[in-house]
């Protein structure tokens, strides 16, 4: 089919069935309970790290950065909405590019929970072998170099994606997507992307969610302030009363 993927990158891909009404409709209204689910998860994050700062379990430099990747994080998805705004037909590079945010929010997530397990010696790899029935499979060493093996090829993937997607906007890509030997490459790409940006952080959180500490937050109020209020208004009303009996006499 000569869709404007096509014409750009030379094959289709997911995005083709959501690139126009009605699906795009609908995958606009549904979209923002998974853009509020994942800011919940990147406040809970920070949190979790702010906890374990409190304890002495990371250091302040690493509260810091996360601090600053936290709000860079929030800005980029938040910035994700524009996909549904910037009709792709109109103009594709203002559609796409709120994509490519998403990704790099991804590649954040990922190599900050790297270092963040690493500095807690609790790898989501070793929940996993645990709850498979295998505690002993790998030691502290292997998991790491599974855990940074991981990131490594959901970065690489994702960095070959952006410059491809860039270059081709800007006239001169990387690959010759339009040829059998480019296009398979590209689709490979993104294949092997939603596995490891889409599939595997589904399944590690499938193991992990009874295996991460309870992230407890108190709402409350300053008593204090309450009652002094509280103290204030009677005393209103009493006088109020007063004066009111002496009228009446």
């Amino acid at each position: 089919e000569n869709t404007l993927l096509v014409q750009w990158f030379g094959y289709n891909n997911i995005c083709v069935y959501f690139d126009f009404n009605p699906a795009r409709e609908v995958a606009a209204m549904i979209y923002p309970l998974v853009e509020y689910s994942l800011f919940l998860y990147l406040l809970a994050s920070h949190l979790h790290v702010w906890s374990s700062w409190s304890q002495k379990l990371v250091s302040t430099r690493f509260l810091h950065i996360d601090r600053v990747l936290v709000v860079i994080e929030i800005i980029l998805m938040s910035w994700f909405r524009m996909v549904f705004v910037i009709k792709a037909p109109d103009d594709i590079k203002g559609h796409t590019y709120g994509f490519l945010g998403l990704q790099v929010v991804l590649c954040i997530v990922a190599i900050k929970n790297l270092v963040y397990f690493h500095k807690l010696h609790k790898s989501p790899l070793a929940v996993m072998c645990e709850r498979l029935g295998f505690p002993n499979l790998l030691n502290e060493k292997a998991q790491d170099f599974v855990g940074g093996t991981y990131v490594f090829l959901l970065v690489g993937v994702t960095l070959f994606k952006m410059v491809f997607c860039l270059t081709t906007f800007a006239g001169d890509p990387i690959i010759n997507s339009k040829e059998p030997g480019g296009r398979k490459l590209a689709q490979l790409a993104d294949v092997i992307w939603m596995l490891l940006a889409a599939v595997i952080p589904f399944v590690i959180a499938f193991f992990q969610r009874k295996h991460t500490d309870t992230l407890h937050i108190a709402l409350g109020f300053d008593d204090s302030k309450v009652l002094g209020l509280a103290d204030e208004n009677a005393g209103l009303l009493e006088s109020g009363g007063g004066q009111q009996e002496g009228g009446g006499n």
